[in-house]
Order: structure tokens, then sequence, then C-alpha cells
């Protein structure tokens, strides 16, 4: 761990003071108790972040080659220069905010081609009633496709009237064990990929060789890759890629040009 850890919150709320800022800050406060950390904020409403046009060109040529030139770089920096990653929603009807939603398609272009493995990332999401494992399961989704090691999960319950003190101390003690989760992930030295990343890459590195023409970008990333970063790989995972592989080539054989064949 470093001696200061940059973690970088992105409050996906339309509302800049409402329950999931305030969430987020209790986070840092607890966070901060716990280790040496910076937090940086970044509110989606505030931001130059237009709607994904759908052209597809992120995924196919690179994401140098999406059309609309705003603060969807900018966010990206901050996000590789940060050592962990809290993602902030409330939930609307069932999933994350609008301006959230919109912000992981600008980086559809990750689900192909992920950058952040070996990063830690809390989720957090708040709400007058139900949805909290439906917005955490989509948020879950997204960011572990990015490459993150999703630490924490933490939803809090916040109903339109004020809360009793039961309710405040059962969410406060819900965010603390995420914290902890979140901070003991962050100090780990933990190392070594684990099985389902492994296949994970070999599946696209493979489907990447045979689309080459459509996908240029995917075969740029992938080829002569042994993995998504310089690591080295357990003998156990290697053979039992061998074995797996053709199966799962085998039940994809019709989804597209070539998915199917092996070089």
């Amino acid at each position: 761990m470093n001696s200061e850890n940059k973690i970088l919150t992105i409050v996906g709320s339309p509302r800049k003071k409402g329950n999931s800022y305030q969430a987020a800050k209790k986070l840092e406060e607890m966070m901060r108790s716990k280790g040496d950390y910076e937090f940086e904020y970044i509110f989606l409403k505030d931001l130059n972040l237009e709607e994904c046009k759908g052209c597809f060109n992120c995924i196919s040529k690179g994401i140098e080659y999406c059309p609309i030139k705003d603060d969807r770089e900018m966010i990206q920096k901050k996000i590789n220069e940060s050592d962990g990653l809290v993602l902030v929603s409330p939930v609307y009807v069932m999933t994350v905010s609008g301006l959230l939603k919109n912000f992981i398609d600008r980086m559809a272009y990750l689900c192909h081609r992920p950058e952040y493995h070996n990063k830690k990332a809390m989720l957090l999401t708040t709400t007058g009633g139900m949805g909290i494992n439906e917005t955490l399961k989509y948020m879950e989704l997204a960011v572990g496709a990015w490459g993150y090691d999703v630490a924490s999960e933490c939803g809090l319950v916040n109903a339109p009237w004020p809360p009793t003190e039961t309710v405040k101390n059962k969410n406060s003690n819900i965010l603390e064990k995420s914290a902890q989760k979140f901070d003991s992930s962050l100090k780990s030295d933990k190392q070594g990929v684990s099985f389902k990343n492994y296949m994970g890459f070999k599946i696209f590195q493979t489907i990447s060789g045979n689309v080459k023409d459509y996908m240029p970008a995917d075969y740029e990333f992938y080829k002569d890759k042994e993995y998504y970063y310089p690591t080295k790989i357990g003998i156990f995972n290697k053979i039992a890629t061998r074995i797996v592989l053709p199966v799962i080539f085998f039940m994809m054989r019709d989804l597209g040009p070539g998915a199917h064949k092996r070089e």
C-alpha cells in the first residue's frame, strides 16, 4: 500500500447534497480513521458529459475515435491516477441514476478492453425503500467488467421521512462494515490471477484474433499478451483453461464470424 492512497468518489446523484453524498462523506470519515487516504469527488451533475451516441467506435476502433469531446477524458484521467474507486448512486426505478448510467455507457469499451485490473472499488447506493440488490448488482457487473476488484458493496435505506435512531445506527453499522472491507482490500498485498479472470482474458483474446478486421482495437489490445498486465499465471489456470476453452467456443459457435475458431 502507498503511504497515501488516492480514492476517487464518483457521485451519480442529481442532488449534490442528498443522501448519496452524505453517505459518501460518512464513508470518507470512516476511511480516514483507518489509514492515510486522500479523497477527491466528482459530481456527474456538474460536468459536461454528453449522452452516448451508440456509434460503437470506442469498442471497434478505440476510445480515441469517440466523436464526443467532453469531460469523459478528464474523469478517466482521474480514475487512472487513483488507487481506489467509490461509485455512488441513488436507486432510481430499481437501478442507478440516469447520470451514472450514461457515464457507464460512455465507458463501454472497457467491457472489451479492461484497464483496471489490480485496482479496488467500493459500491455505494441509497434508496427510499427498494432496489438495493438490483442496483448494486448492476454496478458490480459494470465496474467488474472494467477490471476492478469489487472489494465492498453497501446499500443504505433512507426513507423520505426523518430516520429513527434505530435506522441511523443500522445504516452506520452497515457502512462501517463496508468501509472495513474496502480498507482491508486496499491494504492487502494479495497477488495472483483467478481462474475466472484468466478464462475471461483468454476468451476475449481468442475472439479478438478471429475478428480483427471488425474489431481492430481489441486485436491490438490482446495480441502478444499473457494477461491484462505482466504477472505470473499459475500452472493450474493454464491447464484448466486449455481444457475448458474449446468447450466454451463450441457452445459459442453461432455467435459471429470466426468467433468459435482458434488459431
